[in-house]
């Protein structure tokens, strides 16, 4: 029992003595860190004798360094959010436990069947859920309805409502309302690689598959729909408000960016993705949360647990979404009547839940920052004009091949 485990005085500064202290790092600002502590208080409350301490970290850059440079030295926290690729080396330094073993069965398989496969890792031979999910978001479609009744099922729909709405109305030559807006970044590409049916590795992972014929296509699609796009590496939030850009894809995180940019200007709404040749589906994105045995005590462990499992009961995953902008990482929570009487006074959301239900990852691969970083080089070299389709991805498969698979 936990009750029992919860006596240990614990040697820290401010805590009481008759408390477990839980260090939790994380990258969250704003009203993410308030809604983090917000349930951490009414944790806590429920849970006297145990301390949960947030320790903002930076961003999920600074927050990745320091748990590498913490693991390295036998003294990380006692949970923390983390990427797959992070993870993976965590499991390479034998520094994790497996939720999985203290994860109830009714809470893991309430989870998207995505979000079970991107926290679980073959350890040992056998499939383990090392950690579970925790601020997520999905793609969707973002477009003004001053200019956009119905937004486009599919990718020629897409296209041409691209063309359509591409509008030089000063006839100087340059669009002064863009259809569409392109950022080059790699979830961006993937997104219509993996509705094309790509696929980013063979089955066992030792050969890219990015410049497949799936690839290519999906690299010249948008090559065509750059012509109707505005283009640029910041983020597409502030045009649209403006209304340079009718259309674009994004992050279900970005609704408050684009709430707050469109104000007393146009109206807006987010849509689910245009359907491509083979899926509609959304990458998901966000990170898990981990719990490391590595220099932490059994009690504490436990009182991580114990944490974790109240951040996976339905109330506050939904308390999570709503105060976040994020999804709420359970089936029932996401199908609830207190959720969706949410999404009847929040419409935006709608499209970001049944985004999230039918979702896919990442495959986990401990070099997959690089191997993004090889894919987004490749993205803007076509994008410029730099390099045709096939070259360009032909050039990153073969770098990601030699440099991070080992062909």
């Amino acid at each position: 029992m936990l009750v029992g485990l919860l006596g240990l005085a614990i040697a820290s500064s401010g805590i009481s003595q008759d408390k477990v202290e839980v260090t939790f790092w994380h990258a969250m600002t704003g009203d993410h860190q308030k809604t983090l502590q917000a349930l951490a208080n009414q944790f806590m409350a429920d849970h006297p004798d145990i301390q949960i301490t947030l320790a903002y970290q930076g961003g999920y850059g600074d927050l990745s360094t320091k748990l590498l440079s913490a693991v390295a030295a036998k003294n990380p926290p006692v949970m923390a959010q983390m990427y797959e690729d992070w993870t993976m080396k965590f499991l390479e330094a034998g520094a994790l436990i497996s939720l999985g073993d203290y994860i109830p069965y009714n809470i893991i398989a309430d989870l998207p069947q995505s979000l079970i496969e991107s926290n679980t890792y073959i350890v040992d031979g056998r499939p383990v859920m090392l950690t579970v999910p925790f601020n997520k978001s999905a793609m969707v479609l973002f477009y003004n309805t001053d200019l956009v009744k119905k937004p486009p099922a599919t990718w020629d729909e897409l296209l041409g409502m691209a063309k359509d709405l591409t509008v030089d109305k000063n006839g100087d030559g340059t669009p002064d309302q863009y259809g569409f807006g392109i950022r080059p970044y790699t979830e961006f590409y993937i997104e219509f690689f993996h509705q094309n049916g790509g696929r980013i590795f063979n089955d066992d992972m030792t050969k890219c598959l990015i410049n497949s014929d799936a690839g290519v296509a999906a690299m010249d699609y948008l090559l065509k729909l750059k012509q109707y796009s505005l283009y640029q590496t910041s983020y597409l939030s502030g045009p649209f408000g403006d209304g340079k850009v009718a259309m674009y894809i994004g992050s279900s995180a970005g609704i408050p960016f684009v709430a707050s940019a469109s104000k007393g200007k146009h109206g807006w709404m987010t849509a689910d993705l245009s359907v491509g040749p083979v899926n509609g589906e959304s990458i998901i994105q966000g990170t898990n949360i981990g719990v490391f045995s590595l220099g932490t005590t059994a009690e504490q462990r436990q009182a991580a647990i114990e944490f974790i499992k109240y951040l996976l009961t339905k109330e506050a995953t939904i308390q999570w979404a709503e105060g976040t902008g994020y999804l709420p990482v359970l089936k029932s929570a996401a199908q609830s009547d207190e959720w969706q009487s949410y999404v009847k006074d929040h419409p935006e959301r709608k499209a970001t839940t049944d985004m999230m239900l039918k979702g896919f990852v990442y495959p986990h691969q401990a070099n997959m920052y690089n191997i993004r970083s090889v894919i987004e080089t490749a993205f803007e070299k076509v994008m410029l004009g730099k390099a045709t389709s096939k070259d360009a991805l032909d050039e990153a498969a073969q770098e990601i091949d030699s440099e991070y698979l080992g062909s």
